[in-house]
């Protein structure tokens, strides 16, 4: 049986010289280091490379449209670590009629806002307070100063470890749970 197939660049493994090469990976390392496990939350949408039309899908099955309250969303997400850093383990990056979209895993090492107890050696030879696997689908398109623009993202993970961890540290309530 036969069925129609696309060319598609997939690498196992970190950010590398060969992620380098292609363009809008290129442009992922650098978004994914300096802005997001950056938190220059202080940024605009516009400024790190959104577009205006922006969507964000969160893990919880939300959808926020718009750069602008995509990038709100985006700072609460992240609102409860003090530090966080994603570590890609795989991704599969294909052409799209306006640019590229890109699927990935990777491992989001973190550290709460809240000092405990229950540490791990993990990412760079550190103590974090833990690690989350995720997968995210990036779409990109073709424009911007820098030759690409992230037009959506949509978060594949499950939080449910760091938020047993911000209960026990009393960053959150369990009738927060609830609403």
């Amino acid at each position: 049986m036969s069925f129609p197939t696309q060319e598609a660049f997939v690498h196992t493994g970190t950010w590398d010289s060969t992620t380098r090469k292609h363009p809008a990976m290129k442009w992922m390392e650098t978004y994914t280091n300096d802005i997001i496990d950056g938190r220059k939350f202080h940024e605009t949408a516009s400024s790190v490379g959104w577009t205006s039309e922006f969507t964000l899908k969160k893990s919880t099955g939300e959808v926020v449209e718009g750069a602008d309250k995509a990038w709100a969303a985006i700072q609460e997400i992240y609102a409860p670590f003090s530090e966080h850093v994603h570590d890609p383990t795989f991704l599969v990056c294909w052409e799209t009629e306006k640019g590229w979209d890109m699927l990935g895993v990777a491992s989001m090492w973190y550290n709460l806002q809240a000092p405990g107890e229950g540490k791990m050696k993990g990412f760079g030879g550190k103590e974090w307070d833990g690690v989350l696997s995720s997968a995210f689908k990036f779409a990109y398109v073709k424009g911007g100063k820098d030759g690409v623009q992230l037009a959506g993202t949509e978060i594949f993970s499950d939080p449910s470890a760091a938020m047993v961890q911000m209960l026990k540290r009393g960053m959150l309530k369990p009738e927060q749970l609830m609403q």
